[in-house]
């Protein structure tokens, strides 16, 4: 029997989530005609209920309707259709039940009935058991005592039958029989506490092999770094053997890139990159490591899978001094010697100054709990805070961007998307990658609305932000890497459609969030705006 825990834990995908620390899933959007922002709170160990929030910020609507389905089932095996109820005293927001049954990719399809028609959004779920089932204390107590009660009666009960067993009817018993119901039951008290001791070390192992292989863990990596002349290669190596449904050789391109990675230099957290290293093999991405101080790095990474499921690889990094002028720096302007916040800039003899054409960094302190923060060429961000942040209450966090002579910078498409944010807790606990779209892997979206009936591309374009693209920038949409894509067609998106760019004439981004619990967090922006890519750096307390 242990042999088949083992392998059916071995089938369960153990590490299922984009983030660290921060299982809610949030995402704004459309729904055909209705805006939705959807947020999915799923239960901390399967099977279990996930509560879902549904809020039409426009429109007069009527029904609201959820539907789960696990990716390996698909819509014949999906749930029954389940109407959310309206919450009393909100305007158009709605509220839902979702039972999961195990671990796994799943699409939760959200159909929204109005004024307006019929609307439908499908939003990618990655379930995973993020702790071991409790019990209350009163339900401990509770189950100790029936267990007691259970075990002396089975005692006296045994002992009880060996004393009256042989006795005539009505005679009493003699004392060789009260010393043989004595024995008897004394045997059984023994035999009773052998199985339960032998119940309760089967438990452990079990418990133990669930905590090591089931529960929901962050992928650790080997992260090395090797020279090339003037520079410095980062190298990611998988831990995983190269087989199975979750390898290196199943990933598909979000947002263009087969990986997103972050590098964050702790303890003070004065240096951020954020990279996308190129894939050699099933096994191993490579890319330049940008011109970072020396220190301690801390590297989240990010990958999305062709079955829907997103991964967080992690790893620590020593970074060592540079040798000699970085070269990417050579075309850089810091005359005013403020914060250094590059990305790739070619030069005119072509040097490799990283493997993607859209990696940035940004070299410099936060602004501290000031609302604004200084940009590279003497522009700053402004965050457009509204009161206190509450951990776990549903927010915006909206922010403005401004040129050095203080009129509104226009935000351009950054590989798709207005802006990306960077949330991370003081102590590592909580790391989240945001898009104003909100946490989902755009790529598994996409994947799942496919599995829908009668989906078309237009349909899937419609379910998300409209001013969401594929790319924007010019570098390869597949990372440069010869990957798998979902249509068979090299040099496109995750949907298959030509790679896309849009324009804006706004100079403010928003990001769907709550944070997951209190505490101190950093969090950095990103945007492009003149065709350079900045990074804004705050900080702020989570009451």
């Amino acid at each position: 029997m242990r042999n088949h825990l083992t392998f059916f834990l071995l089938l369960m995908p153990l590490t299922v989530l984009g983030h660290v620390g921060s299982p809610n899933v949030f995402f704004d959007g459309h729904a055909g005609p209705y805006p939705v922002r959807v947020i999915i709170r799923p239960p901390a160990a399967l099977p279990g209920i996930a509560q879902v929030d549904v809020r039409v910020n426009d429109g007069t609507v009527t029904n609201v309707f959820l539907q789960a389905a696990a990716w390996d089932s698909g819509a014949e095996g999906a749930s029954t259709l389940v109407r959310a109820t309206h919450v009393a005293g909100e305007t158009n927001l709605f509220n839902a039940a979702l039972w999961l049954l195990r671990s796994g990719s799943y699409s939760v399809r959200v159909e929204v009935e109005g004024a307006q028609g019929k609307g439908t959004a499908v939003v990618p779920l990655n379930a995973a058991a993020f702790q071991a089932p409790k019990m209350s204390p009163l339900m401990i107590g509770g189950l100790v005592l029936i267990g007691a009660i259970v075990f002396a009666a089975a005692v006296w009960l045994t002992g009880a039958a060996a004393r009256d067993s042989t006795l005539a009817p009505g005679a009493l018993p003699m004392p060789h029989d009260r010393n043989r119901a004595h024995i008897a039951a004394l045997t059984s008290a023994f035999l009773i506490f052998g199985v339960i001791y032998a119940c309760a070390m089967r438990w452990q192992s079990m418990d133990r092999e669930f905590r090591n292989n089931a529960l929901y863990k962050p992928l650790p990596v080997t992260a090395t770094i090797r020279t090339n002349g003037d520079l410095r290669l980062l190298h990611l190596a998988s831990t995983r053997d190269g087989v199975g449904p979750n390898n290196w050789d199943t990933l598909v391109a979000d947002h263009g890139k087969l990986m997103h990675l972050f590098l964050l230099r702790e303890p003070d957290l004065n240096a951020f990159a954020h990279l996308h290293p190129v894939r050699r093999d099933a096994n191993n991405f490579e890319g330049v490591l940008p011109s970072l101080p020396q220190g301690s790095y801390q590297l989240y990474a990010e990958v999305t899978h062709e079955n829907g499921l997103s991964e967080t690889l992690i790893a620590s990094l020593p970074v060592p001094a540079a040798a000699g002028a970085p070269p990417q720096l050579m075309n850089a302007s810091n005359m005013l010697n403020e914060v250094v916040c590059l990305s790739v800039v070619p030069s005119a003899t072509n040097s490799p100054f990283a493997l993607d054409a859209d990696d940035s960094w940004h070299i410099g302190q936060s602004s501290g709990q000031a609302n604004d923060a200084q940009l590279m060429g003497g522009g700053k961000m402004r965050f457009q805070g509204d009161g206190k942040l509450i951990a776990n209450r549903e927010t915006s966090l909206r922010f403005s961007v401004f040129n050095a002579d203080g009129t509104p910078a226009v935000v351009q498409p950054y590989m798709g998307m207005l802006g990306h944010a960077v949330v991370r807790r003081s102590d590592g606990a909580v790391f989240t990658h945001l898009h104003p779209v909100g946490t989902i892997s755009m790529a598994a979206q996409e994947m799942l609305s496919r599995r829908e009936p009668g989906t078309s591309a237009e349909r899937i374009a419609t379910s998300s932000s409209p001013s969401r693209a594929t790319n924007g920038s010019a570098g390869p949409a597949t990372n440069g890497s010869p990957g798998r894509t979902i249509n068979g067609s090299p040099g496109r998106a995750a949907t298959g459609d030509p790679i896309a760019t849009t324009s804006s004439s706004t100079n403010e981004v928003a990001f769907p969030y709550a944070f997951p619990r209190p505490g101190n967090y950093r969090l950095w922006v990103q945007v492009r705006t003149a065709g350079r890519v900045l990074t804004g750096v705050f900080d702020v307390d989570v009451l």
